[in-house]
């Protein structure tokens, strides 16, 4: 039998509540699944890719989306209606100011 896991542990001080909130749901999803060290790193893997956009190797990235699915899916429905950030590459906003022309 694994010993339990005491996930409110296991919040750092750089996380803001949001992420954290994400963070805790996959941990609290996953915790009879996974030994302790496993859970932290997937957890974390996934709120990189969620929270910052990283990526990683296909087979990570299928196998994060599998066990994302419902805080995921949570997350993203909570998120629609506030305001989202748009990115664009260097190159395009170099342009942009160039020829004064923002979209």
């Amino acid at each position: 039998m694994k010993p339990s896991v005491d996930i409110d542990a296991l919040r750092t001080e750089h996380e803001s509540d949001e992420q954290w909130d994400v963070r805790r749901s996959f941990m609290m999803e996953h915790k009879d699944d996974f030994e302790e060290s496993e859970l932290i790193t997937l957890a974390q893997i996934f709120t990189n890719i969620e929270f910052l956009g990283c990526r990683y190797p296909a087979q990570t990235m299928k196998r994060i989306a599998k066990l994302a699915e419902k805080v995921s899916a949570k997350y993203r429905e909570s998120r629609k209606h506030k305001l989202k950030r748009t990115f664009i590459g260097a190159s395009d906003a170099a342009e942009q100011k160039a020829k004064r022309t923002f979209k």
